[in-house]
């Protein structure tokens, strides 16, 4: 009888776990081990049911967290300003993570977000619950029973590398506490926010840059036209010049101007560069436009110039400038204003005048002293800026005067234009490759003489 017991027992064993055998009496027995056994196996099946069921929602959870930050991704990707979707940004929040109130607060340049959203949430509770917020770039979390204020709530930094942007906060959540996923996910929305305000701050910047480029090439344009746009064509003198500036726009000036049977040439440098070198510039240019009409005394035009630049200049600026005036007979008067030296060459003697008087728009009513000359048919006056002699190869090493003394040298049966040519030629050449630094002015003057036909 008990092995056929133990068969029966043996025989259910391959359906169900079951302990092992111990020996019954009957049938009963068996009956009512296996009673117990399948309560037990029932509330197995409750447990793995419960768990399976939490780890359905929780996946069904996580599901959801992958499928809003999927959205807010494809929502954010391509905006450019801070502003723009956060209503459809909250939207996509609340589906995930159910909130009372909401409050994004951006700083980018110019542009301030304070975005605010409430769902049926007290306004004065809300605003002084954001004022628990201290701004640093830490998450705060306030949890139930840790403020009488708010139950509880979430702010997470919009911020990239070192650049804090402003924040992000979650006020009251329903029905219990802001839980770790929902902080990632406020984190990277927080991040995808950051993005936003990286891409508009590069966008602000390109436009920025886009519309100095184009302010700077209307002001070239413009500078350019304060040039001579023809040279005079005179029967007893060769004259060609040229300015390059160093950027854009740039403070070297040259003017030629014809009264009667002479013609007056400058060249002069603006201290500083850019487009306050080019309005000073400008200054410079109206004045002695003005002025030459009226006087003949290079000294004396120096002196009004001098006196009228004091009066427009700002304390740290000044200008270096040759001026001078040369007689259809060869008289040349001029005056060297704390500028370059003068490059004279008459016959094989090349003689270098240097300045004898300080710059223009320093100091009033001082005076000029005028240097005079008698130039010969195919004698050369070369005048240029420090953009010149200054200029530097890859190793830093100066062009100088000896290589500029040389050019002139060989060049000096070329023509006025031709002689440009060549230096600027020769500067590039010695420079190429480096950056120029300043601004690149040369005037040359070959005298043909009076009687010239």
């Amino acid at each position: 009888m008990e092995s056929d017991l133990k068969e029966i027992y043996e025989r259910i064993s391959k359906a169900v776990e079951l302990p092992p055998y111990k020996g019954f009496a009957s049938l009963k027995d068996i009956a009512n081990a296996m009673d117990k056994i399948l309560i037990e196996l029932n509330e197995r099946r409750k447990d793995c049911t419960k768990l399976l069921e939490e780890h359905i929602e929780e996946l069904s959870k996580t599901y959801q967290e992958i499928a809003t930050l999927f959205e807010l991704n494809n929502l954010l990707a391509n905006v450019m300003d801070p502003e723009e979707k956060l209503d459809a940004l909250v939207e996509l929040l609340k589906q995930t993570i159910p909130f009372f109130a909401i409050s994004i607060e951006l700083d980018v340049m110019d542009k301030h977000t304070n975005y605010e959203q409430l769902f049926d949430f007290d306004r004065d509770l809300f605003e002084r619950s954001i004022r628990l917020i201290e701004q640093d770039d830490q998450v705060l979390l306030i949890e139930p029973s840790q403020n009488n204020l708010v139950r509880n709530l979430l702010s997470v930094p919009v911020k990239s590398s070192d650049i804090v942007w402003g924040r992000i906060t979650l006020v009251e959540r329903s029905p219990d506490f802001f839980t770790a996923a929902d902080r990632k996910i406020l984190e990277a929305t927080a991040q995808l926010l950051a993005s936003i305000c990286e891409r508009y701050v590069r966008l602000k910047r390109e436009v920025e840059r886009q519309r100095l480029k184009e302010q700077l090439e209307i002001a070239r344009q413009i500078q350019k036209k304060l040039f001579p746009s023809r040279l005079p064509s005179l029967s007893y003198v060769e004259i060609s010049a040229d300015s390059i500036p160093a950027i854009q726009v740039g403070g070297d000036y040259y003017d030629i101007l014809v009264k009667d049977d002479k013609v007056f040439v400058t060249v002069a440098d603006v201290s500083g560069k850019g487009i306050p070198a080019a309005l000073m510039m400008t200054s410079l240019r109206s004045a002695l436009r003005t002025l030459y009409r009226t006087i003949d005394d290079i000294s004396k035009l120096a002196i009004e110039l001098n006196n009228a630049l004091c009066d427009d200049l700002e304390e740290d600026r000044f200008v270096t400038m040759i001026l001078l005036c040369l007689h259809s007979s060869g008289v040349l008067q001029f005056v060297n204003a704390g500028h370059n030296p003068v490059l004279l060459l008459s016959g094989s003697d090349l003689k270098s005048i240097r300045a004898q008087d300080m710059p223009l728009g320093i100091i009033k009513d001082i005076t000029y002293k005028m240097f005079e000359a008698k130039m010969k048919p195919g004698d050369l006056l070369v005048a240029y800026t420090d953009g010149v002699t200054e200029a530097r190869d890859k190793n830093g090493n100066e062009y100088g005067f000896e290589r500029l003394y040389n050019q002139i040298l060989m060049t000096r049966e070329k023509t006025a234009v031709e002689i440009i040519e060549r230096i600027k030629a020769d500067v590039d050449d010695f420079s190429y490759g480096t950056q120029r630094h300043d601004d690149t002015t040369i005037t040359v003057i070959k005298y043909l003489g009076e009687n010239l036909t």
